[in-house]
């Protein structure tokens, strides 16, 4: 098992096991939380009282040092498991906490040792996937131990750093991107809307389809639906106790038990939320948008349902994860199953070759503002999270204007730039 050739100091250090028990797959990077050379880093990790140690570290002027060789084991993550299977590198730091930035030269260094690393240990690709239940073969410090390593600036690079390593290596493939929104609302029934919003949001059909059956099962896609035996207890029906919660003057919406809405939402707590929202977007508890919108928020909720979600290969997978985790009715027996599969397998039959039209946008009334940069770096991407393609990067630590906010992978919040050229992380902004 060799080592980089891209190496231009070693100092080996005593803190590793020999040799490691697994075979390299992955990478871990770290922050060395300091502004240090690789020669101190070397000095520091070969020091026995130090009882740590990683297989490289890069300098902030870029140059690049080995400490533990590939084939012994780093003393690194604060996992054994994670240490045997991973490439472990230190990255100097320009800057301090919680963010921890690198250079520019650290950073393309960085990924030419990756890329090299990969080629000589024959890994096709990296995959970030931001998600210590369900990794890729890329993980952090911060997944097994409370630090802030690899900081917040290497953590939001994770997704930029696969993207280029992966077009070095050759197998790098091209994300199909969703058409660009505009300002003008879907249209069309309300299974083209939702199976739009849902095509917008990331979903692949068999998921779409999967979620859309379940959907069909409990309120026939209608967003203003009550549930049929309370029509006659509380003496209403669709209209009346839709507007009736609207005006205020039927006040018992949250605690009444009753089923409403697209996703018949029963229990109190999800009833207030739904409520709430619907405040907040100052729209009728009845809109097919805003509770599309809540629906979407609510499933954020639902790791396991949402790992499956995205990776399903099937409607009836994708159906019956959201039948079990998410709408858990009385009955789940095999033939609801099979009964919602087939729901879903309707609608991806009509629409699985359908192109998604830009969902409505939800609050008109959202007010641009400015934000200033405070990364020396800051990716901006076709879309709101590190799974979009990196379009571009700031480094003038300037004022942008903001004109939409969303949620995604990566970062608390992500804002949309008003040039049009995409999204930054907020995570790495102030507010002015």
């Amino acid at each position: 098992m060799s080592n980089s050739p891209l190496v231009v100091h070693t100092k080996l250090s005593p803190n590793c096991s020999k040799p490691r028990k697994s075979k390299i797959d992955t990478i871990s990077i770290h922050c060395v939380a300091g502004n240090m050379t690789i020669e101190s880093l070397g000095d520091w990790l070969a020091k026995p009282t130090t009882q740590a140690s990683s297989n490289y570290g890069v300098g902030t002027d870029g140059r690049i040092g080995l400490y533990v060789n590939e084939a012994d084991r780093s003393w690194c993550t604060s996992s054994p498991e994670n240490d045997n299977r991973a490439i472990t590198i230190e990255v100097a730091n320009n800057g301090g906490s919680p963010d921890w930035p690198v250079s520019d030269k650290a950073l393309a260094s960085l990924i030419e040792l990756l890329t090299d690393v990969c080629k000589r240990n024959g890994i096709p690709k990296l995959v970030w996937r931001n998600d210590k239940n369900n990794p890729g073969n890329m993980t952090v410090h911060r997944w097994f131990r409370p630090k802030e390593c690899p900081g917040n600036y290497l953590m939001s690079k994770h997704g930029y750093i696969a993207d280029e390593v992966n077009k070095r290596l050759g197998g790098f493939t091209e994300v199909v991107e969703l058409p660009k929104p505009v300002e003008t609302p879907s249209s069309g029934s309300p299974e083209e809307v939702i199976w739009d919003f849902l095509r917008w949001k990331g979903l692949n059909p068999f998921a779409i389809a999967g979620l859309m059956g379940n959907l069909f099962a409990e309120s026939g896609l209608k967003s203003n639906i009550l549930e049929n035996i309370y029509k006659k207890s509380l003496n209403m029906t669709d209209e009346s106790y839709t507007k009736g919660v609207d005006t205020g003057t039927y006040t018992n919406f949250v605690r009444d038990k009753a089923g409403y809405g697209l996703a018949q939402w029963t229990f109190w707590s999800r009833k207030e939320g739904l409520l709430n929202y619907a405040k907040e977007m100052k729209t009728s508890i009845g809109d097919l948008t805003m509770q599309l919108n809540f629906l979407w928020k609510e499933l954020q909720g639902y790791t396991n349902l949402m790992k499956v979600l995205k990776s399903a290969t099937s409607v009836r997978e994708a159906s019956d994860v959201v039948l079990l985790d998410f709408e858990r009715p009385a009955d789940q027996s095999e033939a609801v199953k099979v009964k919602r599969t087939t729901f879903g397998h309707q609608y991806f039959s009509k629409f699985s070759g359908k192109t998604p039209q830009p969902p409505a946008p939800l609050d008109s009334t959202f007010k641009e503002y400015q934000v200033r940069v405070t990364a020396n770096e800051l990716n901006f991407r076709k879309g709101p999270g590190t799974n979009h393609n990196v379009t571009g990067t700031i480094r003038d630590k300037g004022v942008y204007t903001i004109t939409e906010e969303a949620t995604g992978t990566g970062a608390k919040k992500w804002g949309k730039l008003k040039s049009g050229v995409g999204w930054i992380s907020l995570d790495f902004t102030t507010r002015v």
